[in-house]
């Protein structure tokens, strides 16, 4: 078991066998939470109001990997939120544990009545909040029901959190925010999240090529985050610095993709900060889409491409709100 502690919110990493977690009696939202969307956070929020009605502590347990990653290994990348920015949105909710128990053999294995007798009592859970689909165990033999018949004898209770519905009536869930992004849509995902999307991670050294051309970038690979419309979004960018609160650099400009008009790197996201010159390598940035421009595309050379990117930074601009000056 490997925990930290951050903005008083102690992650913990636990898996099937091992010890039981020291600490108090908690109230947890559970869910696999991949990038916390509206509905996601009703169930957590639920559960803390829970926790504080009781006084008892509040937890996220959620898991790691994905399911979908372990089942489906030859998925495409289908991420909203890599884990340090997963349990940030979690934390900013203010629960007071964020446990990522490990999705492997032993768990898959566990059926619903010894997920219910050996897991929860093992990681402090005295109640148990989810949405209303939730189902766990071997073969997803288990339900909110389940948890109630079998926990009460051992003092374990559940309560089903009916899904949110946008005002289409049609449910929240993190397939449509995917949808939604594979569509080139950031401003109707953004509306199901709470909050932009964003990819996260390190900007790594590229080939440089931006400066040349007066447009650098910083360049961070998407990895198993979601692959979104491959083109061109105006973005707003920032540092996100692990247990730091994210600061705003600035507006910008984004391509994402594989760049067809030179050699393939694997998909990218380029980013280029206005008005400013920076040194971002090797830090951890996020990505926030805005809106999306222009599909990507291949062009005839670097004047022509570079035409282009001059277009996109003005378009960009003129869609995104000023920057307020700090003293």
């Amino acid at each position: 078991m490997d925990s930290s502690q951050k903005n008083k919110c102690e992650t913990i990493d636990w898996s099937v066998g091992e010890a039981p977690l020291d600490g108090p009696a908690l109230v947890a939202a559970i869910g696999n939470f991949d990038g916390v969307h509206r509905g996601h956070a009703q169930v957590i929020s639920a559960a803390i109001d829970a926790a504080r009605a009781r006084g008892l502590a509040s937890a996220a347990v959620t898991f790691d990997p994905h399911p979908r990653e372990f089942f489906r290994h030859d998925d495409a990348p289908f991420h909203l939120a890599d884990r340090q920015e997963k349990d940030r949105l979690i934390a900013a909710l203010g629960v007071d544990r964020i446990i990522h128990v490990r999705f492997d053999d032993n768990l898959r294995c566990t059926d619903a009545e010894n997920f219910v007798t050996s897991v929860l009592p093992a990681l402090g859970v005295k109640a148990l909040f989810a949405g209303s689909d939730f189902a766990f165990g071997r073969g997803r033999g288990g339900d909110i029901d389940t948890i109630n018949t079998i926990g009460a004898a051992i003092g374990i209770n559940a309560t089903a959190v009916a899904l949110l519905a946008d005002p289409n009536s049609a449910v929240i869930s993190s397939s449509r925010v995917r949808a939604f992004l594979q569509d080139g849509e950031p401003e109707r995902a953004a509306e199901m999240l709470g909050h932009d999307w964003a990819v996260t991670g390190t900007v790594r050294m590229g080939d440089q090529r931006g400066r040349t051309i007066g447009f650098p970038t910083a360049n961070i690979p998407l990895g198993n985050l979601l692959h979104p419309a491959f083109g061109v979004y105006a973005v707003q960018i920032f540092e996100a610095d692990a247990g730091q609160p994210y600061r705003l650099l600035g507006n910008g400009v984004a391509n994402i993709g594989v760049r067809p008009t030179v050699e393939d790197r694997g998909v990218l996201c380029e980013a280029h900060l206005f008005d400013q010159q920076r040194d971002l390598y090797g830090r951890r940035l996020a990505i926030g889409l805005k809106s999306f421009i222009r599909p990507e595309r291949k062009f005839t050379g670097i004047d022509e491409l570079t035409a282009q990117i001059a277009k996109d930074a003005r378009t960009a601009r003129a869609l995104l709100p000023p920057i307020k000056e700090t003293a």
